[in-house]
């Protein structure tokens, strides 16, 4: 196998495992707070980006994890983020290039521990501060 097929291999590989751990991710925070978080994937496959990631829904508020790499020629472009209710962006994870597929599945990698890492933290918050709201 060459280089680049070896890349792409490594890449395709990364993105099956991404969408696995914002999978598991979004499940075990959606038990963890039964019944007051719903879970559901972020998964688009066939636009100008692969997009990975997970939206949950709070009572009354939104949480939307999300990865996404564009190849653009012989470049990939990674980026993440995550977005509170459609509009504000609580963490945004800057865009790189990279002509490496490894590179870029290594950046994938951790963008997806940068976003999943701190979950649980941001649904503990939001739901505490609902709790205020009641």
């Amino acid at each position: 196998m060459d280089a680049n097929s070896q890349g792409a291999a490594e890449l395709l590989a990364t993105l099956m495992r991404t969408a696995a751990r914002f999978s598991e991710m979004g499940r075990s925070v959606s038990r963890d707070f039964f019944p007051h978080v719903r879970v559901e994937p972020v998964s688009d496959l066939a636009g100008p980006a692969v997009r990975l990631g997970a939206a949950l829904t709070l009572p009354g508020h939104d949480l939307v994890f999300e990865t996404a790499v564009a190849v653009c020629g012989e470049t990939f472009s990674v980026r993440g983020g995550l977005v509170l209710d459609g509009e504000e962006e609580i963490l945004v994870l800057p865009s790189v290039e990279t002509a490496d597929a490894v590179a870029c599945a290594a950046l994938l990698d951790r963008y997806a521990d940068e976003l999943t890492t701190p979950a649980r933290w941001h649904v503990q918050r939001l739901l505490e501060s609902c709790e205020t709201d009641w």
